[in-house]
């Protein structure tokens, strides 16, 4: 397998303007990426790059890239999830083996298809490093997501999560705060976005 320092994260073809005068041009099927194990730092690029989230930082455990000609064209990284615990999915002390899609992203120019086999492929390789039993993931209403790469990876829809607000203080942030009363704070209580749900049980 391909060593992660050698794999470029220049921006593609389109983008001829860095130092070093590096570009790439992408597969004509995602069937051409290398699937392999990248390091946090590479996938970052990616999702700086191509992720609507930009640089904000994201859970991580595992980061696999979609590499074609030594170049990282789409990162996903799997992390531990926030929710403790899902209706009907796990509880609070079966966590153990669960696993959430934080991010995913493929450049401008990547071939049509290239996320469902980078999430097929990931998975595979996945379950050579981690005890396994399920991936959950959701896709944002706010970005007009609706989880068809899910969808066409065989995961399973579980519908919209549960609606939930937060308090917006005047400069814009979102800070939780224990024992004060929000009735006499300056701000607002905002929905937050809906997001649907998908989880997938990988076999054996």
């Amino acid at each position: 397998m391909e060593s992660t320092r050698t794999i470029s994260t220049f921006g593609p073809l389109a983008m001829q303007n860095d130092l070093f005068g590096i570009t790439a041009a992408p597969p004509t099927s995602p069937k051409m990426f290398s699937i392999q194990d990248i390091s946090k730092g590479v996938a970052a690029e990616v999702y700086k790059a191509s992720h609507y989230f930009g640089d904000k930082g994201f859970l991580h455990v595992y980061s696999f890239g979609a590499v074609f000609d030594s170049f990282c064209w789409g990162a996903i990284t799997y992390g531990t999830p926030n929710a403790k615990n899902i209706n009907g999915l796990y509880k609070s002390d079966e966590q153990s083996g669960v696993l959430e899609i934080t991010r995913l992203a493929f450049r401008e120019g990547s071939p049509r298809n290239s996320p469902s086999r980078l999430i097929s492929q990931s998975i595979k390789l996945l379950q050579q490093r981690y005890p396994l039993r399920l991936v959950i993931t959701y896709a944002d209403t706010a970005q007009g997501h609706t989880g068809g790469i899910y969808k066409a990876s065989n995961f399973t829809y579980h519908g919209l999560t549960a609606q939930k607000t937060d308090f917006v203080h005047p400069d814009g942030s979102i800070k939780k705060m224990k024992g004060v009363k929000y009735s006499e704070m300056d701000g607002e209580w905002v929905k937050r976005s809906r997001k649907h749900l998908f989880s997938f049980r990988p076999s054996c």
